[in-house]
């Protein structure tokens, strides 16, 4: 075999996707991980924005390497069966996508070891979504800018 310089760089250039690779020789991995994700939510309807942002919080703590053993697991079994049998770390992986899912919060360390906590995709979570009283006002739907556009009533009643 005659390998090239060519050859060679280009080849090079794959290196950062081999982790990659194997996700997706488990069966479409972001499949696996997005059908894992709705079955710990419970919910079907889950906006694919917010699987997506749960995938950037999983791998941000987990690493590639921790998504390619959360999808293995997961491929082709039920959450409640991965679960049952699943390690700790598994457990915790399912625990940190229900937290996202649900409250939007993610937690952040910083180079001191100090935790920040926030709560970026509150407004898409599943618990934000099934109030029916609070809504932020650009997804609220009411007329004006939505129902902030009415202050509440005296008396504390609307």
């Amino acid at each position: 075999m005659n390998l090239s310089r060519r050859t060679l760089l280009a080849s090079a250039a794959l290196i950062p996707l081999a982790s990659q690779a194997q996700a997706l020789s488990l069966g479409s991995g972001f499949r696996v991980f997005s059908e894992a994700v709705r079955q710990i939510g419970g919910v079907v309807d889950i906006a694919d924005h917010m699987v997506r942002a749960v995938e950037t919080e999983f791998l941000f703590q987990y690493g590639q390497d921790g998504m390619n053993s959360f999808i293995a697991a997961m491929d082709g079994r039920s959450i409640t069966e991965t679960l049952a049998h699943g390690s700790d770390e598994l457990k915790e992986q399912a625990k940190l996508i229900a937290r996202v899912l649900y409250t939007g919060e993610i937690t952040r360390k910083d180079d001191k070891g100090n935790s920040t906590t926030t709560v970026p995709y509150y407004p898409w979570s599943v618990a934000w979504s099934s109030l029916a009283f609070a809504k932020a006002p650009g997804i609220c739907g009411g007329p004006a800018f939505g129902h902030w556009a009415h202050g509440p009533s005296k008396g504390g009643s609307m």
